[in-house]
């Protein structure tokens, strides 16, 4: 599914102008942070709550159906605006039609809320895929009889729409209007925490790129975009498989404290060890992957996928800390979390102003490390696993992804003049050897770690879940 999505970034940015790319990577910002509220409302508190019956869900999907409509109505008016303070008019127009995505995905999330509480991936697997690959095919298409931008919103709309119908002929459960939305009292703490948390962590990366566009113009984030669909490519893979389990699987564990921290451990220690040398390489090597992949005419994008790249670094044991505050129900403290890198994030723009793409990601970075330090201080004060006892489950990984770093670095130096596909394959095959030396030798305790899970779930009875 992601590698359709990829196919067909690498064709559109083959037929598409960075300006196009940007234009609408400012309208989708906009569009990104509307949808928290109306897809995501009730989406995590009903995955959660141990209780939620077909009253839950039903109540949920009448009130997102209303939800929806206000904040389309919004967007129409506020879009216009919006396109002025950029300086694009396109903007305008591309926003108001994505909005329209909204009011389909608003009532097929409370279905996904259900597979998904139920570990219904499959359905959830063959919605995304014929949406992706139904809507990335029309939208090349378009894109190849020079419809320029529209063509992506035609890709992202006819994803959407194909997706909920999708989801909605293989699910045999109904959602039904009802007047009764009691029963969303049960979830209506949480829910309010959850969309709050995400809106917010939403809101920083999407008020980054939209005043990226205001400060800088739409063609670098045009660059800055394709730097973020790299990096994100990748980590949607990793992020999403790890997001999708670790919250139903942690929350089963909510009130055995000493199980939940230990697959809390097991889960960052082998994750984290497989996720870092993947980005340090992405980022060493993004000036050959970039050349390619897209076309020399998006080499300005390689060094900021550098910097994207090494963020994951921090940005990887947050995944894990999140899953773990959110099934122990610290959600409020998520969101405040949030709240105060949105505050640093407003702060930082406003007093900069931007005035460089090198400012721009120090800034960004800057909010990164933020949220990391608060997180871990959170789990601290909620779990009483220091910083210290992360340091000490990050530090091999860390320090063997480094070392490959220089290493690819080095290597680049002896290879001048080389073809750059072949320079991804000689780059990769020393970072892979250098990092799977040094975790040898580093990485003794995630080894064992790996090994003691693969015999645990080998000898676990058939019969279990």
């Amino acid at each position: 599914m992601t590698a359709v999505s990829f196919v067909a970034l690498i064709i559109f940015a083959k037929l598409l102008d960075p300006n196009d790319f940007g234009s609408y990577a400012v309208a989708v910002s906009v569009i990104e942070v509307a949808g928290i509220f109306t897809n995501m409302l009730f989406h995590d508190a009903l995955v959660r709550e141990p209780k939620a019956s077909d009253a839950h869900f039903n109540a949920a999907f009448t009130v997102s159906l209303l939800v929806s409509a206000v904040v389309f109505g919004i967007l129409l008016t506020i879009f216009p605006l919006l396109a002025a303070l950029v300086g694009d008019p396109r903007i305008g127009d591309v926003g108001r039609v994505l909005g329209i995505g909204l009011l389909f995905e608003a009532p097929t999330s409370i279905l996904n809320a259900r597979l998904r509480k139920e570990f219904g991936f499959r359905i959830l697997a063959i919605r995304t895929l014929i949406g992706r690959t139904a809507g990335a095919a029309i939208g090349i298409l378009a894109a190849l009889m020079g419809f320029g931008i529209w063509s992506l919103v035609i890709q992202s709309l006819l994803m959407t729409i194909l997706g909920s119908a999708t989801l909605v002929l293989l699910t045999e459960w109904r959602p039904r209007l009802t007047r009764k939305l009691r029963p969303l009292a049960d979830v209506l703490n949480y829910s309010v925490g959850a969309v709050t948390s995400l809106a917010t962590n939403f809101a920083t990366k999407r008020a980054f790129i939209f005043f990226t566009g205001v400060f800088l113009g739409v063609e670098k984030v045009g660059f800055l975009n394709m730097a973020f669909r790299l990096v994100d490519t990748v980590w949607a893979i990793s992020a999403t498989a790890i997001s999708q389990v670790m919250l139903p699987s942690m929350a089963r564990l909510q009130h055995d404290r000493e199980r939940l921290l230990r697959a809390y451990r097991i889960a960052l220690t082998i994750g984290c060890a497989l996720i870092y040398p993947i980005f340090v390489g992405i980022g060493c090597e993004a000036p050959e992957l970039i050349s390619v992949i897209f076309g020399t005419k998006w080499l300005p994008a390689a060094e900021p996928a550098l910097w994207l790249s090494l963020i994951v670094l921090v940005q990887a044991p947050r995944l894990f800390m999140t899953s773990l505050l959110s099934a122990i129900g610290e959600i409020k403290s998520i969101r405040s979390v949030n709240l105060v890198v949105l505050a640093y994030m407003a702060m930082a723009i406003a007093a900069t102003r931007l005035p460089g793409i090198d400012y721009a990601l120090a800034v960004w970075s800057g909010s990164e490390c933020l949220a990391l330090t608060l997180l871990t201080l959170l789990v601290y004060r909620k779990c009483d696993l220091s910083s210290y006892a992360h340091l000490r489950m990050l530090a091999a990984p860390s320090i063997a992804s480094g070392l490959m770093a220089i290493g690819i670095n080095l290597t680049r130096q002896l290879l001048p003049g080389t073809q750059p596909s072949l320079s991804i394959v000689l780059l990769s095959v020393v970072g892979f050897l250098i990092y799977a030396g040094l975790s040898l030798i580093l990485a003794k305790h995630s080894l064992v770690l790996a090994i003691e899970l693969w015999r645990s779930q080998r000898q676990k009875p058939s019969g279990n879940p």
